[in-house]
């Protein structure tokens, strides 16, 4: 599991485009490094639903990809959650609430006055990152069987859309950097020798 961003961060990474160096060489060879600007994650995953759209109007068969349709549904919640968020949170101004960046960035700004609403704002903006970055980039999780050492449980429950999804607790992610398990209720992680005191655990 990831660790959370602040809410800065993940505001900035979710509804901001940031300069992005890309380093390559001159006609000499010599190394050169120029800065372009990379899109927010709002804005790839936009970018996401209108190339399956494009792609369905030409000879293709019209239907959108798994991967348009889970980027949709996601900015769907996003949109839902940031107009909810806006309004309740004092939002006045109807110009601000046509954009969904505008409306983060001001739920997120007023957050900031209540330290329990700010550690609220940055885990759901937090995690909106991390389900884009995913929707992009999946990792392979492999269902580790046996109680959480952490927390006691084998699995735990989650609203998605209004339904009560039941997970596994404990997950392992294989990577040529080093594999790693965490608990998806209590957020415990192991890597390195702490992964193999949990395999003997369980």
């Amino acid at each position: 599991m990831r660790e959370q961003l602040d809410l800065d961060a993940a505001v900035s990474l979710l509804t901001r485009d940031t300069p992005q160096p890309v380093r390559t060489e001159d006609a000499d060879g010599n190394p050169v490094v120029r800065f372009r600007m990379w899109p927010s994650l709002l804005g790839q995953l936009r970018e996401a639903i209108k190339g399956s759209i494009g792609a369905g109007s030409g000879g293709g068969s019209g239907r959108p990809t798994p991967l348009a349709l889970n980027a949709f549904d996601l900015m769907r919640k996003i949109e839902e959650t940031s107009t909810y968020q806006y309004w309740t949170s004092g939002g006045t101004d109807r110009l601000t609430a046509l954009s969904v960046e505008k409306r983060i960035r001001f739920w997120a700004m007023k957050a900031l006055a209540n330290p329990e609403k700010e550690r609220e704002a940055a885990r759901m903006i937090s995690g909106w990152c991390n389900e884009i970055e995913d929707l992009f980039n999946p990792e392979h999780r492999i269902e580790l069987k046996g109680k959480c050492p952490a927390c006691g449980l084998t699995h735990y429950e989650v609203d998605e859309d209004g339904d009560t999804i039941r997970k596994p607790a404990l997950t392992a992610v294989p990577a040529a950097g080093g594999a790693h398990a965490s608990c998806g209720n209590c957020g415990a992680k192991w890597e390195g020798v702490a992964l193999h005191l949990l395999a003997a655990f369980l």
